[in-house]
């Protein structure tokens, strides 16, 4: 004789995850970027953004009973003066050991002052032992490095300050 144990995750139907996927939705502290739903197993992957978003806030159809509206945006910082126009912000696509070179004591891959091209290796972000490349969109000179080499960082965290260069 066999004895199955069943849980609430097994027994749970696509509605029902689609209804407690939505109410997670409305407790974030961001926008809601992706939401990946899958029914066999029960597994749900949520995206979302950090910084306070500027993008208009759902309609209420597609806001969760019982959600409060989100917080106005705080007033925009004053310009600093010591940052280029145009300045463009490199930031972690994931959580992670940010590296600045391949391998303990190499030499970096990018410095400031450097000039990278498009596609150009910035740094390595480490995780769960998987090594992601993290490179360059714009052409451009480095302005400035945030991370330590080995310092965990953040989802959308600044990693590197570029400045457009022709």
């Amino acid at each position: 004789m066999t004895t199955e144990t069943t849980t609430a995750a097994d027994t749970m139907t696509v509605e029902e995850l689609r209804t407690q996927t939505r109410l997670l939705a409305g407790e974030l502290p961001g926008t809601l970027r992706r939401i990946t739903l899958k029914a066999g197993g029960i597994s749900v992957d949520v995206e979302w953004e950090t910084a306070p978003a500027t993008a208009p806030a759902p309609t209420p159809a597609a806001a969760p009973a019982g959600a409060q509206p989100a917080p106005a945006p705080p007033a925009a910082a004053p310009a600093d003066p010591d940052r280029p126009a145009g300045l463009v912000q490199v930031t972690a696509p994931l959580v992670g050991t940010f590296y600045q070179a391949s391998s303990p004591g190499g030499e970096p891959f990018v410095q400031v002052g450097d000039i990278v091209e498009p596609g150009h290796q910035l740094a390595i972000i480490e995780a769960m032992k998987l090594l992601n490349s993290i490179t360059a969109d714009v052409r451009g000179r480095v302005h400035a490095v945030h991370p330590q080499d080995g310092e965990v960082v953040e989802y959308a965290q600044p990693l590197f300050d570029l400045v457009p260069v022709d």
